[in-house]
């Protein structure tokens, strides 16, 4: 084996002590730190703008998310999707949504924004509906209804319903009491009875009503949501002063309902379905005092540190280098590019092609399930920079295989002759480099498989520096 000539002192002084090493690493250390910290006070002063553009993909997703779901609704209701639907999903980012409306207020602003909007049309929202009754309970309600001897106050107020109605009425509410089950047309005729009831009377201003019209507490008012006072009170001043005709209908059928509860569901307002389009709402949420500032915390470090990356690399291959041969330390002007390019490719991939599929997967669970994704910022910020810097880290094996061949650790042919353990090996990183989801493993595994066989190509592609020694190479 050929040895270095005698009185020729080629490397003289090129190796280093434990110590001198240590004193390296020390001065390394603090010039990375140094601009490090320069880096994220930079970094702090344009946070918010680094939020802005973190937070992009999450929004994206979610609109994604909400839409999707949106469209299924509406290919569910109507048995397709509407190809005029498609501008406001896209273009204007918005989803239908289905909401319940008074239509007594809508009629009260339609008319007050147009004093003759359906003024030939009689709409009256407060009218009883089949839905007030109770089909087995009808026969029950009439026989109250029919019956109205006796002196108690409720046999008072029933006399006075009974009373206002026409004969017809009364016969058709006898020979439904004499029913034992009554049919859907007994309950259409009923509906018309009350109706025609609440239409024709000021039960209110009847003494035999006085009773329920006084301020008491919510006892014997089940039917009503419970308040502290009689709200028919304040209902009865307005209806004295106004004299409108769809707040007295509200009244009496109130009165009626109390009147008949035994018979009767509680009264319930009669909502009309509306279907309304409104702004997705992807923004992600800050739910503590202290949450915003930490944010802009971790996004000022965030973009410092991603600042920082091409310094503190430098850095970390001036370190290695000073342990280095001199025919060897030419390699780290080829390594730092090629690191650099690696680091941010890997970044960048993570970022703008692995956040969407991930999400994808994730949000598909919350659509199985049922679950609205209502993601905190925070949350959302420290997967979104674990991510791409282990998607950096990992970028770098080809350059980290080619300076382990380039010094003789390992050989071209070990490389290839180990690929399935190193296969192996890169699966299992991955999983550890990226969050628990199978989805962002395979898409950092598969991008590091092409690279294992890069790095080996590289190590092929790249000549080897002849060896000042003489020596052979004693790679594995």
């Amino acid at each position: 084996m050929p040895v270095r000539p005698p009185n020729e002192d080629l490397f003289e002084n090129s190796r280093m002590s434990f110590g001198q090493h240590l004193e390296e690493l020390r001065r390394v250390l603090i010039r990375a730190l140094i601009g490090v910290a320069v880096c994220c006070v930079i970094g702090f002063l344009f946070a918010d703008r680094v939020v802005e553009f973190l937070k992009d993909p999450l929004v994206n997703a979610v609109s994604k998310y909400e839409q999707i779901l949106s469209k299924k609704q509406i290919e569910e209701q109507l048995g397709f999707l509407p190809p005029e639907y498609q501008p406001w999903f896209e273009q204007e980012q918005m989803a239908p949504e289905t909401m319940l409306i008074d239509p007594g207020d809508m009629i009260r602003v339609l008319r007050h924004v147009s004093p003759n909007f359906l003024s030939g049309v009689n709409l009256n929202p407060y009218r009883f509906t089949p839905a007030s009754f109770d089909i087995a309970r009808l026969p029950g309600l009439c026989r109250q209804l029919s019956d109205s001897t006796g002196d108690s106050e409720n046999s008072k107020r029933i006399g006075i319903v009974w009373g206002g109605l026409t004969d017809t009425q009364k016969a058709g509410v006898k020979r439904i009491a004499d029913l034992d089950q009554a049919t859907s047309s007994d309950v259409d005729f009923l509906t018309n009875v009350f109706n025609h009831t609440i239409e024709q009377n000021n039960l209110s201003a009847d003494s035999a009503f006085a009773s329920s019209m006084q301020a008491v507490t919510s006892e014997g008012w089940d039917f009503l949501q419970p308040t502290a006072e009689n709200p028919l009170v304040e209902m009865k001043s307005e209806l004295e002063r106004t004299a409108d005709p769809d707040l007295q209908r509200r009244i009496n059928r109130v009165l009626l309902t109390q009147l008949f509860f035994e018979w009767m569901p509680a009264v319930k307002l009669d909502m009309v379905p509306m279907q309304v389009w409104r702004k997705i709402d992807a923004e992600p949420q800050s739910l503590a005092a202290t949450e915003s500032f930490m944010i802009w915390v971790k996004a000022g470090i965030f973009g410092g540190l991603l600042l920082a990356s091409p310094w503190v690399l430098l850095q970390l291959w001036l370190f290695v280098a000073s342990g280095l041969y001199p025919h060897e330390k030419g390699y780290i002007y080829v390594f730092l590019p090629i690191s650099l390019t690696l680091f941010f490719a890997g970044a960048g991939l993570a970022f703008f092609f692995v956040f969407a599929p991930v999400l994808d997967f994730l949000f598909s669970f919350n659509a199985s399930m049922g679950i609205k994704p209502q993601i905190r910022i925070n949350e959302w910020l420290s997967f979104v920079m674990f991510l791409p810097i282990g998607f950096g880290i990992a970028f770098q094996l080809p350059l980290v295989m080619l300076f382990l061949n380039r010094i003789n650790i390992f050989s071209i042919e070990t490389y290839l002759n180990k690929w399935r353990i190193a296969v192996m090996i890169i699966f299992a990183l991955s999983m550890l480099l990226t969050p628990a989801d199978p989805v962002s493993m395979i898409m950092l595994a598969i991008p590091l498989t092409f690279l294992y066989f890069l790095g080996i190509a590289l190590c092929h592609w790249m000549p080897s520096q002849s060896n000042p020694f003489g020596e052979e190479n004693t790679a594995v």
